[in-house]
């Protein structure tokens, strides 16, 4: 019986083997289910999965381009710019010709100097701009009212340009009373008293009151002023003085 025994089964050495193998791999096959199970589940879903950052993100932005522009210094900017931006532009309608009549030729005021700079008529520039004569001219808007008649007449200038002083370098300085003489080319003379001084943004400027040439007769001083941009070279505001005829 024990000869029969020992040929027909292993011995008590070899079953231990055996059990020690199937032990590992019962153990192993437990740990590839259980890794199996943490990453996905039989149906395709997520489980239990850590969240996982890739060494390198995929990215749909073109690389940086590391070479460096050459570095220039910022131009030094202007002192002014002309007094009056596009959107302050009387429309089109009153830019017909008036009739002859005499023209302002020079200007007065009585509390800051004014009187060493001309008059001379101005217009529209192509681009629809008011024309503004250089920093030794002040512009009367010809399409506008004169000295003596109904309407506003526009006197424009400079606060400062290309380095130097504009005749209305001081125009934010003036003060309701101050006296105004206009000068015309006929040889008469028109005197006024300032009644308001003002700020408007460059988007502001009330056209209905400073672009006509119908109602009570009223002389218009604009310049540049308020805070300077200088990355647009370019007061964000404009001064504005208003004055009415006197005897």
């Amino acid at each position: 019986m024990e000869a029969l025994a020992a040929r027909s089964g292993p011995g008590p050495r070899k079953r231990r083997g055996l059990t020690i193998l199937a032990v590992v791999a019962f153990v192993v096959a437990g740990l590839l289910a259980f890794a199996g199970l943490r990453v996905g589940g039989g149906d395709g879903s997520v489980l239990y999965a850590d969240n996982v950052v890739a060494s390198v993100l995929p990215s749909t932005v073109p690389p940086v381009v590391t070479t460096s522009p050459p570095v220039t210094e910022p131009p030094a900017p202007e002192a002014s710019e002309p007094a009056l931006a596009t959107s302050t532009i009387p429309p089109a309608t009153t830019t017909t010709v008036p009739p002859p009549r005499a023209e302002p030729v020079g200007l007065q005021i009585s509390t800051i100097n004014v009187s060493g700079y001309p008059v001379r008529s101005i217009g529209l520039q192509e681009n629809g701009q008011l024309e503004i004569p250089d920093e030794t001219e002040i512009g009367w808007y010809k399409y506008g009212a004169t000295a003596g008649h109904p309407g506003s007449t526009v006197l424009a200038a400079h606060v400062n340009w290309h380095g130097s002083r504009g005749p209305f370098s001081q125009l934010g300085t003036v003060e309701p009373g101050d006296q105004i003489e206009v000068a015309l080319n006929d040889g008469t003379t028109r005197n006024y008293q300032v009644t308001e001084r003002t700020m408007y943004g460059k988007l502001e400027l009330p056209k209905e009151r400073i672009w006509r040439n119908t109602g009570p007769e009223e002389l218009v001083l604009i310049t540049c002023g308020g805070e300077f941009n200088p990355e647009i070279r370019s007061f964000k505001s404009n001064i504005v003085v208003y004055a009415v005829p006197i005897a």
